[in-house]
């Protein structure tokens, strides 16, 4: 009983080794949590461009008076470019023009890339103060899958999206012209 004793002093005594001991238990728990943060990163990045695409698209429109295809082709192709390098043609964006009328809001010409455009003159529903009584605003919508680059921490593909409502800058309405 006497060597038992001493046994487990001796080995309660001795301290080399309990350094690397903790080390394995800890390091796979902080390998994880490191490739998590770089995971989440990527994903706010990606919402941040997501987020900047949404307000440029609205922005460029809302500054024009007129739009012609050409033009509309230019915005959406300068608008994907905010993506890169991520691939730009997952990109779903939808660019609209709402207008009051009598209190019902409705769409005066919506165009899309990736994404159905509403019917003219449909009626939509938006937050309540967005539309002038008799006015009319620019909505752009953004929304892009994403993708886990690492795969372990996201299995599943996640949605972002953003929308904004801008009124139109030069005119009381934007003019959408089709060839």
């Amino acid at each position: 009983m006497r060597r038992l004793i001493n046994a487990i002093r001796c080995l309660r005594s001795e301290n080399k080794g309990v350094s690397a001991i903790e080390f394995a238990l800890i390091a796979p728990v902080m390998i994880l949590i490191y490739f998590a943060c770089i995971e989440l990163s990527f994903m706010m990045v990606l919402d941040r461009k997501v987020t900047s695409s949404a307000s440029a698209l609205g922005d460029l429109v809302a500054r024009a008076a007129t739009i012609n295809d050409d033009e509309m082709d230019d915005i959406f192709e300068a608008t994907r470019m905010i993506f890169q390098p991520n691939p730009i043609a997952d990109a779903r964006m939808r660019i609209s023009s709402l207008y009051d009328d009598e209190g019902t809001i409705k769409v005066a010409w919506s165009e899309g890339r990736n994404m159905t455009p509403f019917t003219v003159d449909s009626t939509i529903s938006v937050p309540d103060g967005i539309v002038p009584e008799d006015g009319s605003v620019v909505f752009a919508e953004v929304e892009y899958d994403y993708n886990s680059t690492l795969g372990y921490f996201f299995t599943t593909s996640k949605t972002l999206s953003d929308e904004f409502y801008l009124r139109p800058r030069r005119t009381d309405r934007v003019a959408r012209e089709t060839s």
